[in-house]
Parts: structure tokens; sequence; C-alpha cells
């Protein structure tokens, strides 16, 4: 297997019986031919799906998160080490290491725009203050990102807010399911 980095991914084509890729790699274009592909472009697998022919569902959710940067002992200490679901508030968290935490939800139906809103943010780091108060909330790095959302076919495009948490074993699962078929 040859992987290849730093790729634009142009144009995908297929004829039934040999898929190809044309790609940029700088001022370059090459063009490469598979017996299949396999999708998994988030939300631009829509528009990838479309060049073969394909309508997929997929519609860009915003969410936003934070990672809140623990700084001091106590801070590390008040952290859960264990990633979390808040089923009420559908709010999530993972611990990144020891002087990390992320905390992630909403979800904003706004198209393509990845606008980093204080609105989305602020109650983030509110129920980080009311469930953890013993962690330090003064540093805090907010992000807000395009989430895939579809129902389940054979493009792994992401998990919504679960994405980097599933995203090893869901593509261990639909290699199995590739090469199975």
């Amino acid at each position: 297997m040859t992987c290849l980095y730093e790729q634009d991914v142009l144009a995908l084509n297929s004829d039934g019986q040999q898929a190809s890729v044309t790609v940029k790699n700088g001022a370059e274009q090459n063009g490469h031919h598979f017996d299949g592909l396999v999708v998994s472009a988030g939300v631009m697998s829509r528009r990838f799906a479309a060049q073969l022919g394909d309508r997929v569902n997929i519609y860009p959710v915003k969410g936003h998160s934070i990672t809140v940067n623990l700084l001091d002992d106590a801070s590390q200490a008040a952290a859960p080490m264990v990633s979390l679901l808040d089923d009420e508030t559908k709010l999530v968290t993972s611990r990144l290491g020891a002087d990390r935490f992320r905390v992630a939800g909403t979800a904003e139906f706004n198209g393509d725009n990845k606008d980093i809103r204080a609105d989305r943010i602020q109650p983030l780091i509110n129920w980080v203050n009311t469930c953890f108060p013993g962690m330090n909330t003064r540093q805090v790095v907010p992000w807000a990102g395009l989430r895939p959302m579809m129902p389940n076919v054979f493009y792994n495009t992401g998990h919504g807010h679960l994405g980097w948490t599933l995203s090893a074993v869901t593509a261990d699962m639909v290699a199995e399911v590739v090469a199975g078929s």
C-alpha cells in the first residue's frame, strides 16, 4: 500500500470497473487508478459522491468545543480521566493527556459557516465550572467545525460530535466490510 500526503483531491471518477483520482501536489496534477475507492471526506463527501454519480445526504452541522488548558495541579486533579457523556445537555468530554480537557457539544445548522460564536462557547465553560469547580477555566481554546451528519452508509464521513473518539474503530470496521465485499 502507498500513502500519498499533502495531495489536494480535485476529481473522482469511476467507470464501474476502475476508479480514478485526480490530485494536485503543488503545481503538478496527477491521476491515479484503483480497483475501488472509499470516500472518507467528512462534509466534502457529498461533493465527491456527486462526481461519482451518487447522491449522499450529508449536511454540515457546526459544532463547538473548548479545550481547557489544565495549567495547575489542582485543575489536573479535578478533570476526569475518562470520557464523559452528559445526555441531558448533549455534551461530551475527553481528557487529552495530563494538561488538556476537551468539552464538545452544540449543533447548529448554518451551512458552511465556521465562525466561533461566543454564545455557544460560554455555556460549555459554564458547564465545566458547574460540574468541575476545582478546574480553572481561565485559559480555554474555542473551536468550531463542520461535522458531517447522515444515515449509516458505506461512506466513512464522520460521527458528529464523537468523530475523533470513534474514527479509528470505524475505519477498521469499514475496512472489514469493504474487504468482505
